[in-house]
């Protein structure tokens, strides 16, 4: 399914879990994964592979991942600035 799907298009576009739940918005893309931050003072910031993509409607991309599951497996370290 990923293959089919335009990645510079998806940046500023809702992301969400395997049951709806709001994972953040998209900020970049890269060749292995997506980037998706949420929150404006307390980010999370989650660093999922492209491969737990399920799909892309034009608005929403979603992920085969639950929120807790991709918060313990792939949230980073917020960036120093």
């Amino acid at each position: 399914m990923s293959s089919t799907i335009d990645w510079p298009a998806i940046i500023k576009k809702e992301a969400r879990g395997l049951n709806g739940e709001a994972l953040g918005e998209v900020k970049e893309v890269n060749d292995t994964e997506v980037t998706i931050e949420k929150g404006l003072i307390d980010k999370t910031i989650l660093c999922i592979p492209k491969e737990l993509v399920k799909d892309y409607d034009g608005h929403t991309l979603r992920f085969k991942i639950t929120e807790e599951d991709a918060k313990n497996r792939f949230a980073k370290d917020k960036p120093n600035k």
